[in-house]
């Protein structure tokens, strides 16, 4: 089976590698940061390696995230049950109305939760964001609109979208350097949630 996983930074694609498993062909590919740079990387990447006939079977968006708290603790490996695009949609001046009210499209792509089932972790929606929340007030917003999310990024709703366009299944894993609300960065732990990323990714 070969598998490519996507990251948007070296740091997260090397832990990915650290990860590595003989059982499956895995390609690893950084793709920036942000939904629009996820989706538009994936699809080349699918794309060439589709013509050059070395089709992927799977697409999977690997990296680190920031968990809700009471959701999930720093160190902690997410699975994706759900990408679910959070700003995609209307501002209301009352309420968030997601684009799947209006008739143009969705904002939640399933993940195949096959490829993970292997995978030990805290199951639930994964937000993507094109901003980092930074404060607890946006933090209890998305949390009483999403209730069933467990964590945030910034890529797996772009990754999702193009393995889906491309007839891919596709997972999403995430392990958490943070909480989700006030940007306190002096509490995050990279080093953690990068050692849980690859154990992550050895399990699939």
């Amino acid at each position: 089976m070969r598998i490519l996983v996507v990251c948007a930074v070296p740091e997260e694609a090397q832990a990915v590698e650290a990860g590595r498993s003989l059982r499956h062909e895995l390609d690893v590919l950084v793709c920036g940061v942000g939904p629009a740079a996820a989706a538009a990387a994936t699809a080349r990447t699918i794309a060439e390696n589709s013509h050059m006939g070395r089709a992927y079977d799977v697409v999977v968006n690997a990296g680190i995230c920031g968990a809700f708290p009471g959701k999930a603790r720093i160190g902690d490996l997410l699975i994706a049950t759900d990408s679910v695009a959070a700003e995609l949609g209307v501002a209301l001046p009352w309420r968030f109305q997601p684009i799947d009210e209006i008739g143009f499209g969705t904002n939640r792509i399933g993940c195949n939760t096959v490829l993970t089932v292997a995978v030990e972790g805290v199951r639930g929606e994964i937000l993507t964001l094109a901003s980092i929340t930074g404060s607890d007030g946006l933090a209890a917003n998305l949390a009483h609109r999403y209730p069933d999310a467990i964590g945030e990024a910034m890529e797996g709703f772009g990754v999702a979208t193009a393995a889906q366009q491309a007839g891919l299944p596709f997972a999403e894993i995430r392990a958490v350097s943070n909480y989700i609300g006030d940007r306190d960065v002096e509490n995050w732990d990279w080093s953690a949630a990068l050692k849980t990323l690859t154990t992550g990714i050895r399990e699939l």
